[in-house]
């Protein structure tokens, strides 16, 4: 039969959408059936199927107010395939895919009103198919992919289930009057059990290439993160060295300060030495006079003939030893230290003094 028209359905979950719409849209670089020279030929309903499936998927879900199960079938793939000389016959007309494409529109609007199902778009292709090694010619399978969401947004629920229980009356057989009823007047009838076996045949291929489109989609996937990952390793490499380099400036600044640290301590400890000593150089001066009766009476006459000065030196000489005996806890103490520089004088004029008015004190 050289003027057939033929459909199939076959369906899918929504774990094989990016393979098998991607291998309808021809987005993967490689098609295992497709033939170059004619992939210019191939046209289709002109937007983004895929996308359009995405939207819809979100859309039901919301619907339903719940994920969809990633073990039903969210969409269904219908092949619709022509005899190759009635297609060529009809490319010889000028407008002859403008024709073709407005048939293809209104038969999936057919295909909806019998099963409820949501069209999502089509593509034609044209550039299927192998060169006969007998005669050099090419044997084509020209055929559509007509895709239908399950779900009907007049009752909110997936059709498939329902058109699979069918057992008379088929709704896949009636789908073929469908298709049978809206190409006759472009010339085709509808197909017999032969072109039904030609269907399954390219169903198998196609089955296949959007397998081979899944694979070369996962490695191309797999490529993608080998080399994210290699950027975050050399990433990570950098920071490390960063890290490395601040750790020695810290290592270098820890040592600065540490080195003066040691000086403090070592400076602390000097003054402790000298404190110490000096400490000691006042205790036993302090035993000296204390045990001298001639300095006792030196302290007298100071503290009645100078009473002012006598406190002031008191109070000096107490803050003195407080600073000396800190250490230790401080106490009263009597002022038996020398004066100071600024008041050594002072006590060398009442010194003499003293010795003119009584020769026996000395100091």
């Amino acid at each position: 039969m050289s003027n057939f028209v033929a459909i199939n359905a076959k369906y899918y979950k929504n774990s094989n959408s990016s393979g098998g719409i991607g291998h309808v849209q021809r987005v993967f670089a490689e098609n295992r059936n497709s033939i170059k020279e004619f992939q210019n030929n191939n046209f289709g309903c002109g937007f983004d199927i895929l996308d359009k499936y995405n939207e819809t998927y979100k859309k039901v879900e919301e619907i339903k107010g719940k994920k969809i199960q990633k073990t039903a079938n969210t969409y269904m793939d219908s092949v619709l395939i022509f005899s190759q000389n009635q297609v060529e016959e009809l490319m010889k007309k000028p407008n002859w895919k403008a024709d073709f494409s407005q048939h293809i529109n209104d038969l999936m609007q057919d295909m909806k009103n019998e099963t409820g199902l949501e069209p999502m778009g089509w593509e034609m292709h044209m550039d299927e198919g192998h060169k006969d090694p007998t005669t050099g010619k090419y044997v084509m399978n020209y055929h559509a992919h007509l895709i239908f969401y399950n779900f009907d947004f007049k009752t909110n629920k997936a059709p498939l289930r329902e058109l699979m229980g069918r057992k008379s009356d088929s709704i896949w057989s009636k789908l073929q009057d469908v298709a049978a009823n809206r190409f006759a007047d472009l010339g085709f009838i509808r197909g017999v059990s032969a072109e039904m076996s030609k269907v399954k045949h390219l169903e198998k291929d196609d089955y296949v290439a959007a397998k081979q489109a899944e694979i070369e989609r996962l490695q191309a996937e797999l490529v993608d993160r080998q080399t994210h990952l290699d950027r975050a390793l050399h990433a990570n490499q950098e920071l490390l060295e960063e890290v490395a380099e601040s750790i020695d400036v810290v290592i270098g600044d820890f040592n600065k300060h540490n080195d003066a640290y040691r000086s403090l301590v070592e400076r602390v400890k000097l003054e402790k030495e000298v404190k110490s000593d000096i400490a000691n150089i006042y205790k036993e001066v302090k035993e000296m006079l204390e045990d001298n009766p001639i300095f006792k009476n030196l302290q007298r006459q100071l503290k009645n003939s100078f009473p002012d000065f006598y406190d002031k030196s008191l109070k000096f000489c107490n803050k003195v030893a407080s600073y000396f005996n800190a250490d230790s806890g401080g106490g009263e103490l009597l002022p038996l230290l020398k004066e100071t520089r600024e008041n050594a004088q002072k006590i060398k004029s009442l010194n003499d003094d003293l010795k003119k008015r009584n020769g026996k004190f000395k100091i």
